[in-house]
């Protein structure tokens, strides 16, 4: 049944909306306006405000930043995007991974300016999965450009009627040169120079293809229109190509051209020259609330899986989506009635909402997840509330049974790089000074990193210990730097320059509000954290490889323990940060699991009653 569910999970809620039947629908339905600041954020507003802030010092000239918007109130591109488009530069739509930057032109193209579309010739390059293999970029955007105005407007560049149409006004130019006056009235020799002549002038085919684009924009009255996406799942070489072509083809082609990027190429490009005269304006697309735009795709898979909105690709899976459609009822409840599961799609994506529709699915499919039990209850009473722990566990260990750093959109807080059982509670120090309100910070919230060394030196954590673990919360989203940048990764392991300065991100946050003390996360990261007091690895070791609660329980106590006995010989009293507050506030995660292993102790005790008055019963 899981692996079922997983199948339609990923049907439903991510490849349905890419099938261009359910665009428009899906659209329509779905799409939820960028910029919406999230109630549950643990983070400050004044954070998510300045998402894309500091990016540049205040000594360089930058362009201007400014909220995306899809249209004005009398519908229609903004006045702001046709200004840029008239001075003939790429509209740039500055987005981190997953905010919605597709989304947003996709929900330009078919809700939000849609006559203006309509209108236009519209040239939509991928540069993500469909140029996946290609590394000359230029040269996938002309093929791309000559396929679509074939597929999508019956435009074959290389037609001879088409090709005399674009070049008339030069075959009457070259019939006057000297070329064809020496042939004088040979019609044949005058037809094959004419040939000739064409051959090489379409042998350019950067040239060829933009005069015929022009040529058919003119003879059509049409707008020429460019979209180059995904660019940023590219590297920053071909990325910084991409911003090149974009100029090119928005000055020299008269077209009006988007290119969507991420903050950290942008800041990199800029750096390099490519942006030295770049736009003068960027604009800047910020995320939606996570736990809308779940419940609007929750719901509208929920139609597709009932019939309501028919999908040819579901025929014949009727058993499967009839479970689905009570999976996905179960979960639209809990989010409704349950606050704490908003909460964990609002922080643990980081304002990625690609990741969180990726989450969902993989919830609904996980083989940590009881899916038989939700789909019986939800089928029998019409209702069951998804408790925020299966959530927890879900998102801690993806479709593993035990933690895996690699692919667990948590961080183990607790691992080490060096042998000093201090360094258990480093990283949980650098989020919680970060999220201090008596740490110096800039407007934008980010504090400098000579201050944060400074502070954990303090401590006395060595400057290694200290950059080694800034980069590991970096790379794992705990928190961000002022450039956006992530750090390489090499033999000796994580390298780079430390940048200007850092601050929390959502995703820190909900770790150490949260996750950090509950029992699910301690459970989980126990099996990849090094133990440095023999007795305590002999206990927690004891029956490592059950899965039986109670003795989960135990060891999981056991680590707390360890854990606790580890900070109080730490030495280490700061006001922002206290491990026996921590434990205080993930207590309730402890004796939720000990009620229930009381719970089951008494069952199985009343069971073997049963059975040993049966047994009597059949003795006498």
């Amino acid at each position: 049944m899981q692996a079922n569910l997983r199948a339609i999970s990923e049907l439903l809620l991510e490849d349905i909306v890419r099938t261009e039947p359910m665009k428009k629908r899906f659209y329509n339905e779905c799409y939820a306006d960028t910029g919406a600041l999230s109630r549950d954020a643990l983070i400050s507003q004044q954070v998510l405000k300045a998402r894309y802030a500091s990016l540049f010092t205040p000594q360089e000239g930058t362009p201007t930043l400014e909220p995306a918007k899809g249209q004005d109130e009398e519908g229609g591109l903004t006045n702001q995007i046709l200004t840029e488009a008239l001075a003939k530069r790429p509209i740039v739509l500055l987005g981190d991974v997953g905010v919605g930057k597709t989304s947003f032109l996709e929900d330009l193209i078919y809700i939000r300016a849609p006559k203006e579309f309509d209108n236009s010739l519209l040239i939509y390059v991928d540069l993500g999965s469909k140029a996946a293999l290609n590394t000359d970029i230029k040269a996938h955007v002309l093929n791309e450009i000559e396929r679509q105005l074939y597929a999508k407007y019956q435009v074959d560049v290389y037609e001879d009627g088409f090709v005399r149409g674009v070049y008339d006004l030069d075959i009457k130019r070259f019939r006057r040169s000297f070329r064809v006056a020496s042939l004088k009235d040979d019609t044949d020799a005058i037809a094959t120079e004419i040939n000739k002549f064409l051959g090489e002038t379409v042998a350019e085919k950067s040239e060829h293809l933009r005069r015929s684009i022009e040529h058919l924009a003119l003879g059509r009255q049409k707008q020429i229109i460019f979209m180059i996406d995904n660019a940023d799942q590219r590297t920053t070489a071909i990325q910084q190509e991409a911003f090149l072509i974009a100029q090119e083809l928005a000055q020299g082609w008269n077209a009006l051209v988007f290119i969507a990027v991420r903050p950290q190429t942008f800041f990199q490009s800029k750096r390099a020259g490519v942006l030295a005269a770049y736009p003068h304006k960027v604009f800047t697309i910020d995320p939606p609330r996570p736990e809308v735009v779940i419940e609007k795709r929750l719901l509208f898979a929920l139609k597709v899986a009932e019939g309501k909105i028919p999908a040819s690709m579901l025929q014949g899976v009727r058993l499967s989506i009839d479970s689905m459609a009570h999976f996905l009822k179960a979960l639209l409840f809990s989010l409704e009635h349950n606050r704490s599961l908003t909460e964990i799609l609002a922080n643990i994506s980081g304002g990625n909402i690609r990741a969180v529709v990726e989450f969902v699915t993989q919830f609904i499919g996980s083989p940590n997840v009881e899916a038989e039990k939700i789909v019986r209850i939800q089928s029998q009473t019409g209702k069951y509330s998804i408790p925020l722990h299966e959530f927890s566990k879900a998102a801690i260990l993806g479709d593993y049974s035990h933690f895996n750093p690699n692919s667990s959109l948590a961080m183990n807080l607790f691992d080490v790089q060096s042998p000093d059982p201090r360094e258990h509670f480093l990283c949980s120090l650098i989020v919680a000074v970060l999220m201090y309100d008596q740490t110096a910070k800039d407007k934008d919230e980010f504090v400098q990193t000579s201050v944060l060394l400074s502070t954990m030196q303090a401590l006395a954590f060595l400057p290694a210990q200290i950059e080694g673990a800034l980069r590991r919360l970096t790379n794992k989203k705990l928190i961000e730097t002022t450039e956006r940048i992530t750090f390489e990764e090499d033999l000796t392991g994580l390298v780079g320059a430390m940048p200007h300065g850092f601050r929390v991100t959502t995703v820190g946050a909900y770790h150490l509000r949260r996750w950090i003390g509950a029992f699910a996360y301690l459970d989980a990261v126990l099996f990849d954290t090094p133990i440095f007091d023999e007795q305590a690895e002999a206990t927690i070791s004891q029956n490592l490889e059950s899965f039986d609660i109670h003795q989960r329980l135990e060891r999981t106590t056991a680590f707390r323990n360890y854990l606790t006995e580890a900070w109080d010989a730490s030495g280490l009293k700061v006001p922002y940060f206290d491990w026996h507050a921590v434990v205080r506030d993930g207590q309730e995660t402890f004796d939720a699991v000990r009620r229930a292993v009381e719970g089951l102790q008494k069952k199985h005790a009343m069971q073997q009653r049963s059975q040993s008055w049966n047994n009597r019963g059949t003795n006498k």
